[in-house]
């Protein structure tokens, strides 16, 4: 990539092996405590909700991540680009005996609203998923 793409300017085409859908992914091991159950929310940059969710009673790990892209493994430089249709997600897990999905629900809506002004509207993608395991 030379330095004008990477300021964000010309044409961006992604490493083809990165987009390469034969690449060896991981398993998906990765599955919530037992008697935990995880939460997916997209509401523009995952810092400030990370922080939001990790204060929430009844959450026990909030981790941010992309979601819904072009390339395996993205990086932040990757993100930039606008090219990669990957949104910024943060996954909460959280007791459901502590804390109810609604309750997560009603977090994000007080945190994101596409109708204000600054508020994380048409710039980002809503997302929220819920992956109740037991």
């Amino acid at each position: 990539m030379n330095i004008l793409n990477k300021l964000g300017f010309g044409v961006w085409s992604p490493d083809p092996s990165a987009m390469d859908p034969t690449i060896p992914q991981s398993p998906d091991d990765d599955s919530p405590a037992p008697g935990q159950q995880f939460a997916q929310f997209g509401a523009g940059c995952f810092w400030e909700v990370e922080l939001v969710f990790q204060r929430v009673f009844g959450v026990t790990k909030a981790e941010v991540g992309y979601t819904q892209g072009l390339l395996h493994h993205p990086t932040n430089e990757d993100i930039c680009t606008g090219t990669t249709s990957h949104s910024e997600v943060v996954r909460v897990q959280f007791d459901p005996k502590e804390c109810s999905y609604d309750a997560l629900l009603d977090v994000f809506w007080a945190r994101h609203d596409p109708t204000t002004m600054n508020r994380q509207g048409c710039l980002y993608d809503c997302i929220f998923s819920f992956l109740g395991y037991m």
